[in-house]
């Protein structure tokens, strides 16, 4: 080959590298869509250079705003919960005067229990409360009605709250539930609640998440659990903070966001060249998206654990008992199928070793190969169906009925 082929041949393949680059970069400018605040995505992958949700969140707050009885509100030590007295605006949720999730007569629940009634109050996060069925079909409500079938005198209160983290059920049990002396505690453990241990603001845990506020969290000083954000944010405090982020004093104790993520770079003109630093930033950074938040030696797993031995300790305290059930997902399940083992196996085998833990998922099997494992999920949804819910309830009926 003389020098004039080799010049065509390497013109050539420099040309089709340049119009392959420009034809990706076509293609991505046309899947992409931005939203108001100008964040770019590309399929489910944001890309750099991310903005702070201030618009949206603006929209937010005004619909916030106008919803006076709407079913979730502020609260200055748990972010959010059920506001008292309330409604969702879908109709499927009512609360109690003492925001306690009930059927729709609002039925209200006396401050102490009634002679020989077994008072049993349950936190955890939306699987606990129930969301996308209404209240008979929750998993507290069959609890309390499989257990009365079998003549017991029982009563379940549902302090479950929408997103929460295991932090926030923890603390919603000594603002709100330790004061009821429930007799029994269940805590719905959902393995996505040591993630969101890990995060302030919701709305950079889950950009597209309807819930506008902030959070406490717990951070470890020589190895004892410490408190910050408390009082918590409120939604309308969350706009001058973004706009300072910078100098916000819990930037460094949120886990959902990186600096890097939101500085500008030239770089940055190119989507494809934007999707591929994003992507191998997420792949090569301690915070990536497979960053193990079940390791024993990761800071979220070291947190959970003590936030656990520590709504133990205080149920105990207070002349009760702890229980923790586990509440599988779709993925977990999924993994079950399977025959793999779960991401967070090592964990739920150490609650199980050191918890009265009790675990549905086999019951939930058995149910999938009934009739199907999408049985057990509300339609379009990621939470449990009429048939999930009685599944976990009989489960938890069966083992509290045993002993």
């Amino acid at each position: 080959m003389n020098t004039s082929e080799k010049r065509l041949k390497i013109i050539l393949i420099l040309a089709s590298i340049f119009l392959t680059l420009i034809g990706g970069e076509i293609i991505l400018r046309v899947i992409s869509t931005t939203d108001m605040d100008g964040n770019i995505s590309i399929t489910d992958r944001r890309i750099r250079p991310f903005q702070f949700p201030i618009k949206s969140l603006g929209k937010k707050l005004e619909y916030y705003q106008k919803q006076e009885t709407s079913y979730t509100h502020y609260d200055p030590d748990l972010g959010w919960t059920v506001r008292p007295n309330s409604q969702s605006a879908n109709g499927l949720y009512y609360s109690n005067s003492l925001g306690i999730r009930t059927s729709s007569t609002r039925q209200e629940t006396p401050l102490h229990p009634s002679s020989e009634t077994l008072r049993i109050a349950i936190f955890g996060d939306s699987f606990t409360h129930g969301d996308d069925v209404p209240y008979e079909e929750s998993w507290g409500a069959i609890l309390e009605e499989t257990m009365k079938a079998q003549g017991r005198k029982v009563e379940v209160m549902n302090l479950g709250g929408q997103g929460y983290a295991i932090d926030q059920a923890f603390l919603r049990w000594k603002k709100h539930g330790k004061f009821l002396q429930p007799h029994l505690v269940i805590f719905g453990f959902q393995n996505s609640n040591v993630k969101r241990s890990m995060n302030l603001i919701r709305l950079l845990y889950s950009p597209d998440t309807g819930i506008i506020f902030s959070k406490p969290r717990f951070i470890l000083r020589d190895e004892t659990l410490h408190l910050i954000n408390v009082p918590t944010a409120k939604p309308e405090d969350l706009i001058p903070i973004f706009k300072n982020f910078r100098n916000w004093e819990f930037k460094i104790h949120e886990f959902f966001y990186q600096q890097a993520n939101y500085e500008n770079s030239p770089l940055y003109w190119s989507r494809l060249g934007s999707f591929i630093i994003t992507g191998v930033s997420v792949k090569f950074s301690s915070r990536r998206k497979g960053y193990d938040f079940f390791d024993r030696d990761s800071i979220s797993r070291k947190v959970v654990w003590q936030i656990i031995q520590e709504f133990k300790r205080e149920v105990e305290d207070t002349g009760g008992r702890f229980v923790i059930v586990h509440l599988p997902t779709k993925k977990p399940i999924k993994r079950l199928q399977d025959g793999r083992d779960l991401k967070y196996q090592d964990l739920l085998e150490q609650l199980r070793a050191t918890h009265e833990l009790i675990d549905p998922s086999p019951d939930m099997m058995r149910q999938a190969e009934i009739s199907s494992s999408e049985e057990l999920f509300a339609d379009g949804s990621s939470h449990y169906s009429k048939v999930g819910n009685r599944v976990v309830a009989e489960t938890i009926a069966n083992a509290l009925l045993s002993l």
